[in-house]
């Protein structure tokens, strides 16, 4: 099903494509299948590509993987992808399921926003359409469509340089099948820096001739990678493509266009924005960056010259930033296959254009950002937005740089024939310099071996093709784990025990089972979780119950404390030996692992017996030696701090995603606390009446109920969700108006604009 749904949108893609004139059929042949390389497997067998066996490192997962057919882990350091993106796609899922937008992810950190975390890209097409099929195959859609626009944007992007179709293509096979998209395909950057090209085409198009149709075009780029999730990426791409629309001209109509084009964006992408702009703040990673506390260290040279080798190298030790735990560690590569350094020298050598010199300045920018060189990486951290990103990762830009340049230096070449051959054996000498004598240099002697033979410059080109395509695929083509489909989260012996509790519960794996954030693909809700945007507060709870992680997610290793029973943590996966706390006993025993069930787990609403209310700051020192939670709570509310008795009652809960419906019979007005994390957005109805909402136990929410019996709905429904809905249909009514405006001034079709002959044409001067 995957092939068939990424064969109908590739096509109606390349026919929009080749409507416009932009790609001749055999170009557009070669990009529809180009994707099969890598994911053919996949795609023709009904297998999933991505790196699912990430998650059989440990148990429950781990005694299950012969029988799931998986043998070997490929690719530990694609854990993300495991544990982040593919739980939040089911996350999604599960939200659409239930008829919710997806803004609320119940299934990691005891709930999480999920829609204003921007990475699950709930709103994007691609995420959309792949809704369409079981999630398996829609991952394996994702990886292959990613793959097929990242072709498609940089060959549309380098035909507007390039004279010669297939060295556009050449470029193109490099940045499609480049380390750095490799390594991030199936996440929220990977998506992003994929398309970027397709923003500097747009820029290109809409200077070129301001049509309308060039100005949807640039608009239709910023929006899919907004819409892709990645903040950091969308304000390096912004960044690099305002530095080429000023190469490209300096005409202030232009750089006007550009500009409209970018509030257009933000407009119709404003119900993704504004909930993201105001979950941000919220956050402990924001808080951190903000007082620079993750970005504070200096780089030596040393460690910097040994970056820039790693960058340019795929099979370099990184062990040296690795122990100095100075480098983000996964910040991506600038290679994109070592045959692609000859043709890149050669466009230096050959082409003296602007443009030429403007992608070698990006290399060399790419190269010094992806490793903190002193002077450049201070300079961005003192400017606005750039100081809280992590700047490195526009290494992606030099690995995009030297695909440019190898395109321009063999359309050069294809031009006016001259002796290529002779960058090859330059380029081999380099490379084994850098990497030593490998792999990666025959490719370089095999091209050099072809260029000395053949006469003919088609044939001569072909072979270059095919032999970057041999060794992107001998490289990088085994990177993501090709896997058969009942690897992909099996059911997991026990799950039917725990799924006979009517009432809400969370879950817990003690020390490294059940790895964080896969218990969204059982529907399970996990206290613990990996996310790039975690809640402040409750991560200011995270030592009250967990082991805090430098970069994963927080670690449990003592089921004894009180917080987890607070947090209604009612089951546990732990090691089939493990000796359990007061009050967990053994529910079920298993292979190599037990689920322990906790007597003292506190329902997901209650009533406290005393409460300590008021603006205490003292709150946490205090709450670390509370040994029952069920017996107090402390509230945040304005006035002095004072203790009293609660009021008595008994309250019922049942929940639906970002809905929860409670029941409270209250012999007496008293608090309600709910354990579901108080990020902005939450609102209590009682009727038709709101309650105010406060702060308990310092992270979750508390509502004073009156005496009586009350049916109450908590939902969380943020205020940025329904602004930027508002303004994004707005503008979406805005633009249908304008269209049928037009159209009615128009009642005679007008004639299409003829398509130039020869493609691209030049630039007004």
């Amino acid at each position: 099903m995957s092939a068939i749904l990424y064969g109908i949108i590739a096509t109606c893609l390349l026919v929009l494509v080749r409507r416009a004139g932009y790609v001749s059929s055999r170009i557009a042949v070669a990009l529809l299948l180009l994707p099969l390389l890598f994911t053919a497997r996949a795609l023709l067998t009904g297998r999933v590509y991505g790196p699912v066996d990430v998650a059989y490192q440990s148990e429950p997962l781990a005694s299950m993987a012969r029988s799931a057919g998986v043998t070997s882990i490929v690719d530990p350091s694609l854990s993300d992808v495991t544990a982040q993106f593919i739980p939040w796609n089911a996350a999604v899922r599960a939200a659409i399921a239930k008829r919710q937008w997806p803004l609320w992810n119940p299934f990691e950190l005891g709930g999480s926003v999920l829609a204003g975390a921007a990475q699950s890209a709930p709103y994007h097409p691609l995420t959309l359409l792949s809704l369409m099929l079981p999630q398996p195959d829609g991952i394996t859609f994702i990886a292959a469509i990613t793959y097929f626009l990242a072709a498609l944007s940089a060959f549309l992007f380098f035909r507007t340089f390039c004279s010669s179709e297939v060295a556009a293509l050449f470029g193109a096979i490099a940045w499609c099948f480049s380390q750095h998209i490799v390594s991030f395909i199936l996440t929220a950057h990977g998506s992003a820096i994929a398309i970027f090209p397709l923003v500097l085409f747009g820029v290109h198009e809409i200077a070129r001739e301001a049509t309308a149709r060039h100005f949807a075009l640039l608009v239709a780029a910023m929006t899919l990678i907004t819409l892709c999730g990645h903040p950091e990426t969308l304000l390096h791409v912004a960044a690099i493509a305002l530095a080429y629309t000023l190469v490209l001209t300096r005409k202030a109509a232009i750089l006007g266009r550009v500009a409209g084009a970018a509030l257009l964006t933000v407009l119709l992408t404003a119900v993704f924005l504004l909930p993201l702009l105001d979950a941000i703040p919220q956050t402990r990673e924001y808080q951190d960056r903000a007082r620079h506390e993750d970005f504070a260290n200096r780089y030596s040279w040393p460690l910097v010259m040994h970056l820039l080798h790693v960058e340019l190298s795929p099979g370099v030790d990184e062990s040296a930033h690795h122990s100095a735990e100075m480098r983000h560690p996964w910040v991506g590569t600038a290679y994109a296959g070592a045959i692609v350094f000859a043709p890149a020298l050669y466009g230096l050598w050959r082409s003296r254009r602007r443009m030429t010199w403007f992608f070698a300045a990006v290399v060399v920018f790419g190269l010094l950002v992806g490793a903190n060189t002193p002077g450049v990486s201070d300079l961005l951290r003192h400017l606005p937005l750039f100081s809280i990103a992590v700047n490195e990762r526009m290494i992606a830009f030099a690995a995009f740089g030297l695909c440019a340049l190898a395109a321009i230096g063999l359309d050069s070449w294809i031009q006016t024939p001259s002796r290529m051959d002779v960058m090859f054996i330059v380029a081999a000498v380099a490379t084994i310099g850098l990497l030593g004598i490998g792999r990666e240099v025959i490719p370089l002697l095999l091209a050099f071996a072809c260029l000395r033979v053949m006469r003919s410059t088609t044939a001569a080109t072909a072979c270059l093709i095919a032999l970057l395509l041999l060794q992107r695929s001998t490289e990088a083509g085994g990177m993501v784990a090709t896997l058969d489909r009942r690897a992909f989260f099996p059911q997991i012996p026990g799950l039917e025990l725990l799924r006979r509790d009517p009432a809400p519960f969370r879950v817990v794996g003690l020390d490294v089972l059940l790895t964080p954030n896969t218990a969204a693909e059982y529907g399970l809700e996990d206290v613990r979780g990996y996310e790039a945007m975690t809640f402040g507060r409750l991560a200011e709870t995270f030592s009250l119950w967990s082991v805090p992680q430098a970069v994963w997610s927080n670690r449990v290793d003592d089921l004894s404390r009180p917080f987890l029973s607070l947090m209604n943590v009612r089951y546990a996966f732990v090691p089939r030996d493990a000796r359990l706390p007061a009050r967990w006993h053994t529910l079920a025993t298993f292979q190599n692992y037990s689920i322990a069930k906790n007597d003292a787990a506190l329902p997901r609403a209650f009533i406290p017996s005393v409460i300590h209310i008021g603006a205490d700051r003292d709150a946490l020192k205090k709450m670390a030696a509370c040994p029952d939670f069920g017996s107090e709570a402390f509230i945040e509310t304005a006035g002095p701090s004072i203790t009293q008795a609660n009021g008595n009652g008994k309250v019922s809960i049942q929940d639906n995603g970002n809905r929860l419906v409670l029941h409270a019979s209250m012999a007496s007005s008293g608090w309600v606390v709910i354990s579901e994390p108080f990020w902005k957005g939450w609102r209590v109805l009682l009727g038709n009446r709101r309650l105010s909402l406060h702060f308990a136990d310092h992270a979750f929410v508390a509502v004073y109920v009156p005496r009586g019996d009350h049916d109450l709905a908590l939902e969380y429904w943020p205020p940025a969700f329904v602004r930027g809905a508002a303004i994004t249909l707005a503008t979406v009514l805005g633009l249908v108006l304008f269209s049928l405006r037009i159209r009615v001034r128009h009642l005679i079709r007008v004639p299409a604009r003829p398509v130039p002959s020869s493609y691209p044409p030049k630039l007004p001067s």
